[in-house]
């Protein structure tokens, strides 16, 4: 199910409110929320989902820790509203180790810092984690999924690979998760471990998979790790897959250039986050960006 308008009010700082396409390209110079807009709409829909439980869970410890330190990510969350079309998700913070979430003013789960003492044979210290609780299912609608730099991390080819194969059983995959000979259980492709294909190849197999199980799929940084002709070949697919929103980010001019000659106006736009604001494009109306765009070199 596509969004058609979003809303965010106080998401780490943000006040944004635009109507979406069904590929929304988010460009915008460094600290001006680009991440955060993601998340947003991510930690949104992930509470109106329809997967599991343990998937929640682990989704949300996957977008947190793509922030480089999971505390830190979390304490920067604070009260805020983000609306989907008709249907509001709310934050509260209800002390510093504690998030309330609300679907219109109902509240569906709490997620909290919980604490312990990480022993090993010869170190030892305090970690911190943070526990979803889901209370209540409201407004299954959504199918998410979140692929940010740190796409090889946490879990999430695993993560991404068995919703894939729970969604759509007919899947045709090289990809197999197998036990290793530490007992964890990791993806392999053709019988070797997924993580030494090299991180492109990685990142486009995990966004093919994704296109195939979500309704949808946010990409933070877009072209990080992929050689310009899997950038165009994601684009391509991205093209092809009708049915899934597709929201990402970049910093390449040349990734704009390459959406243009593969998407139209109809179907996706440019949205330009800035710490004054933001304003939304038609793809067509990349050579008229003006001159705080001229970072990405249009002008």
């Amino acid at each position: 199910m596509n969004i058609s308008e979003v809303v965010v009010e106080g998401f780490r700082g943000l006040k944004i409110a635009t109507r979406l396409k069904r590929v929304n390209i988010v460009v915008g110079e460094n600290g001006s929320g680009k991440t955060s807009f993601l998340e947003s709409i991510f930690m949104s829909t992930l509470f109106q989902s329809d997967i599991n439980d343990n998937d929640i869970h682990t989704s949300l410890i996957y977008m947190l820790n793509s922030r480089g330190d999971i505390l830190s990510a979390f304490s920067t969350l604070s009260d805020s509203k983000v609306g989907l079309d008709d249907v509001t998700t709310q934050f509260k913070k209800i002390d510093p180790n504690s998030i309330d979430v609300k679907i219109n003013n109902e509240k569906v789960a709490e997620i909290r810092i919980k604490s312990g003492i990480l022993t090993t044979k010869n170190l030892s210290g305090p970690f911190f984690l943070p526990t979803v609780r889901n209370i209540k299912r409201v407004n299954t609608k959504y199918s998410p999924l979140y692929i940010s730099t740190f796409f090889d991390s946490s879990g999430n080819p695993e993560r991404i690979y068995s919703i894939a194969k729970r969604k759509n059983k007919k899947i045709e995959s090289n990809f197999e998760i197998l036990q290793d000979e530490y007992g964890q259980f990791k993806l392999y492709y053709d019988r070797l471990p997924a993580y030494v294909m090299g991180r492109g190849l990685l990142k486009r197999e995990l966004i093919e998979l994704a296109l195939m199980s979500s309704d949808i799929l946010l990409i933070d940084e877009i072209e990080n790790s992929l050689h310009p002709d899997l950038v165009m070949e994601v684009l391509n697919d991205i093209k092809r897959e009708e049915g899934v929103q597709v929201i990402f980010t970049t910093h390449v001019n040349e990734v704009v250039k390459m959406a243009g000659k593969v998407l139209n106006d109809s179907e996706a736009q440019v949205i330009y986050l800035s710490k004054a604001g933001y304003k939304t494009y038609k793809l067509s109306e990349i050579s008229e960006f003006e001159k705080p765009l001229s970072w990405l070199g249009y002008v």
